[in-house]
């Protein structure tokens, strides 16, 4: 159950769940990859802050040599991953309420309220397309520092997000 939306003049207040389920890429790959849950990779990056279980969590990569040079490109691929599943879950929730408020605004010139969402609307998909392209540079040198495989047709970025979910 999402939070409600909550409306006090023209200001919007959104009650954001922090565990809330979100996939990767949401909506747009269709590749299968698992869910990853905002509370899950929170939990993963409190993990993560320690350097023992960073290597622990590196020492299933085959061949690693030095577990000691990944530990930041892994935090990075971590907090990336977080920040994207934050952005699109504010999308998300913009996007409710914008709905649901235009379903029963009258005919003809929207509201300043209308407008507001929409300019919001606007700049939570900026700021989502911003952490989409961070997780995906996160995800290129992680992919290439650690020498993760990745199938044919998979993008370093769902292949990381899968090693994530292993890890979780």
């Amino acid at each position: 159950m999402r939070g409600k939306p909550r409306i006090y003049g023209h200001a919007l207040a959104l009650q954001l769940r922090v565990d809330a389920t979100i996939a990767p890429g949401h909506g747009e790959t269709g590749d299968g990859v698992g869910k990853l849950t905002m509370a899950g990779l929170e939990a993963l990056r409190e993990r993560m802050a320690a350097d023992a279980h960073c290597d622990t969590a590196l020492a299933g990569l085959v061949g690693l040599v030095r577990p000691q040079a990944l530990r930041e490109p892994l935090r990075a691929l971590v907090r990336a991953q977080h920040l994207l599943l934050q952005a699109e879950h504010d999308v998300d929730q913009v996007a409710d309420v914008l709905r649901r408020d235009q379903k029963y605004a009258p005919a003809g010139r929207p509201s300043i309220h209308i407008v507001q969402l929409r300019k919001q609307q606007a700049a939570a998909r900026q700021v989502m397309l911003v952490a989409r392209q961070r997780l995906a540079q996160a995800a290129q040198t992680f992919v290439q520092a650690s020498g993760l495989p990745v199938k044919a047709g998979q993008t370093p970025s769902t292949a990381a997000a899968a090693w994530l979910q292993s890890l979780g």
